[in-house]
């Protein structure tokens, strides 16, 4: 048995490690599938540990794949597990997510009060992996507080100092571009030094992945207007994401190709220009139909986790019913052998079992029956007024308010004056639409249906820390 634990606890092990190794290529759902691996087997063994972990490698992923709620709900998971409870590196860990999770989703405040908890969390600790997020944290609160980026910047040098240079360079790299950018526009030497240094550090441990710093040198020179520079080094950056097949991610497609036609044009050559504006058109489109289909597939790898565990119920409830039946069987054989000496009293009891018994018999096929009718019923009705919004079809409203009928209803209780167009955005809001989604498919832009948003808020009166959401699930869906 301790043989079988260690063996499982290794090849859950082995997953994270690939799960993060996608992350680091930019490959989300490949550390997804990874995640959700480990955290079957996690579940298996009922070991917290991995259970938590695996939950917080799933909530990175679908974090970087844009779907803040149901990483939210991950990261819930994760924090009600026993181990969880007794790990500060895990809660620390946990904490990083949700507040880029805030971040995205607007609640800035959030976000802020968030990072000074990492790192109170991670006070004293010198285990690597501790020190590779404290200093990460450290430059997450300086980018938040450019007065005091260089203090941060300071601490987060001295924190990797602790570390052997080569097990941390992807880090010193990273820190090295980030001052570089700080000192982009205050003073352009000082950039380059940053830039220099943090491509040597990379070179000097022969990390093939060097995008991200050719990136920089690109805009170094761009900001000089030294432009054929700046071009050549974009240029690299996108062979070498091509070499080191580098999953689509959305800055290098909307970024390169789209700063190298601009600098074209600066230059003149608007031939060159207009070639590469088509190659980032033609980039966005298959970027926007990947990023779709990542979704998807996310969300079913999700819908399909929430199935297994409404599955699990439903047995729970059988065994329940099993157990009820068994317990009833052993009284009326007790009943029997109490009235034996009266025939007439032992057929009663006989026929009483036997008639209980059918009627259980047919409670349980009636109960399948109708979970079965209802879980159909329900996952239709779901998926198609999903698809009704996704169309922008015109009957969307008018059947989300029969799969929903008390929505109407109860948003205007709060505000009788609401405009059938406002429902409408509180309804796929509801749905977990973000904002791009809701612009994409209404065919209006982002800015729009973000200030028809904070109108809603200042009509429902949602307090700015919480989400817009959670709050509409909480109205219509009270636990």
């Amino acid at each position: 048995m301790a043989i079988c634990q260690t063996s499982s606890i290794k090849e859950i092990d082995n997953l994270l490690q690939k799960a993060e190794n996608s992350r680091k290529k930019f490959k989300n759902l490949d550390q997804l599938d990874y995640a959700k691996k480990a955290s079957v087997l996690a579940e298996k063994s009922n070991n917290s540990q991995k259970i938590a972990e695996s939950y917080c490698k799933i909530a990175e992923a679908l974090f970087f794949l844009e779907l803040q709620k149901q990483s939210l709900s991950y990261i819930n998971k994760a924090s009600q597990q026993p181990y969880t409870k007794t790990s500060k590196l895990l809660q620390a860990q946990l904490k990083e997510v949700k507040a880029f999770n805030y971040y995205t989703l607007g609640m800035v405040s959030q976000f802020d009060r968030e990072l000074p908890a990492i790192t109170h969390l991670l006070k004293g600790r010198n285990d690597e992996t501790s020190l590779k997020l404290l200093q990460k944290t450290y430059l997450n609160i300086g980018a938040s507080k450019p007065d005091s980026a260089l203090y941060y910047s300071k601490l987060c040098y001295e924190t990797l100092k602790k570390i052997p240079e080569k097990d941390v360079h992807l880090e010193l790299s990273d820190l090295y571009k980030y001052l570089g950018t700080y000192f982009l526009e205050k003073k352009s030497d000082s950039a380059l030094f940053y830039f220099k240094k943090s491509l040597s550090v990379n070179q000097k441990y022969k990390d093939p992945v060097l995008f991200l710093d050719y990136t920089k040198f690109g805009d170094y020179y761009a900001a000089k207007k030294q432009y054929p520079e700046a071009i050549d080094y974009y240029k690299k950056a996108i062979q070498n994401i091509k070499e080191q097949s580098i999953a689509p991610y959305h800055f290098v497609n909307n970024e390169l190709y789209q700063k190298i036609s601009d600098l074209y044009g600066k230059s003149g050559d608007t031939k060159q220009q207009k070639e590469y504006k088509n190659k980032f058109s033609e980039l966005q489109k298959k970027l926007i139909t990947k990023q779709a289909k990542n979704v998807d597939y996310a969300l079913n790898v999700i819908l399909k986790d929430k199935n297994d565990e409404f599955i699990t119920t439903q047995n729970k409830n059988y065994l329940f019913i099993l157990i009820g039946i068994i317990i009833l069987i052993i009284i009326l054989f007790i009943t029997y052998r109490l009235l034996r000496k009266n025939i007439h009293q032992k057929e009663a009891v006989l026929n009483e079992a036997n008639t209980v018994l059918q009627q259980k018999d047919e409670l349980i096929s009636q109960k399948n029956m109708e979970t079965t009718e209802l879980q159909q019923k329900v996952n239709n009705a779901y998926e198609e007024v999903i698809k009704l919004a996704k169309d922008n079809d015109p009957s969307f409203y008018f059947r989300f308010q029969e799969v929903y009928p008390e929505f109407q209803k109860k948003l205007r209780e709060i505000n009788p004056s609401l405009r059938t167009s406002e429902l409408i955005l509180c309804a796929y809001t509801f749905l977990g639409f973000t904002i791009k989604d809701i612009a994409d498919y209404t065919y209006k832009s982002v800015n729009t249906i973000r200030n028809r948003k904070q109108n809603l808020r200042k009509k429902f009166s949602i307090p700015t820390e919480q989400n817009m959401e959670f709050w509409l699930n909480n109205l219509i869906k009270p636990k």
